[in-house]
């Protein structure tokens, strides 16, 4: 799909005006709803895959909670790896890797060789058949037992994203300028879609102060 394509031109444009920052003496955040529930997440992983890293913040911020002895980042953007890796350098993050990749690189790793999996503004940023996909392999490569940590957008209704400039393209699928920004599932649907292989252990929901309606966090624990 090439509104899926162009996301990745998207965030490459925009991870290539980012500034690499020395972290020392500094606390990674986020928000405090979200922080906490990462904390809980970090506390009870040790290996870690952050699918859809971006720039690798949330990985930094479990490798500062001081439980994790390894974390891979993977990323279709190179330009957002490449920042990735050089914070990683640069602040001494040496237990982790950052990898430009996609689906093919999680078909290739073994069964439950992770006892963590973060997924961020990922699946509801997908076309179907590729989160069916994307969910499918994150739950193999996850033990059982191992939590996933799975941030989702807020839910708004279809006239209101048609208001907000947003353009039905067909599967739930919205597109703006030509570039898919999200797939619009409501909490009982994602409920249903996770509910056979996870137990939810967590189901918060958060402001941001820049964007419309109320993020969605579920803190999972597979079955």
């Amino acid at each position: 799909m090439e509104q899926y394509d162009a996301s990745t031109e998207l965030w490459d444009q925009v991870y290539s005006e980012c500034e690499l920052v020395d972290l020392n003496g500094e606390k990674l955040k986020v928000e405090p709803t979200f922080d906490a529930c990462l904390r809980i997440f970090s506390q009870n992983t040790h290996r870690v895959l952050d699918y859809g890293c971006g720039t690798g913040d949330i990985l930094f911020q479990c490798a500062d909670f001081g439980y994790l002895t390894y974390g891979m980042g993977i990323d279709r953007s190179e330009v957002g790896i490449h920042y990735a890796e050089k914070m990683a350098h640069l602040n001494h993050y040496q237990q982790l890797d950052f990898v430009t990749g996609d689906i093919d690189n999680l078909k290739q790793m073994d069964d439950e060789c992770f006892d963590g999996i973060l997924l961020s503004n990922v699946l509801d940023v997908t076309p179907k058949d590729i989160a069916h996909t994307i969910f499918t392999e994150i739950t193999r490569i996850l033990q059982s037992g191992g939590y996933l940590f799975l941030k989702l957008n807020p839910y708004i209704n279809k006239d209101d994203l048609i208001q907000l400039g947003l353009t039905p393209i067909g599967d739930n699928l919205y597109a703006e300028d030509g570039v898919l920004r999200l797939r619009e599932l409501d909490t009982p649907t994602w409920y249903h879609i996770l509910e056979p292989s996870y137990t939810v252990e967590r189901y918060l929901e958060f402001p941001y102060p820049w964007q419309e309606g109320m993020n969605r966090l579920f803190l999972l624990k597979k079955k």
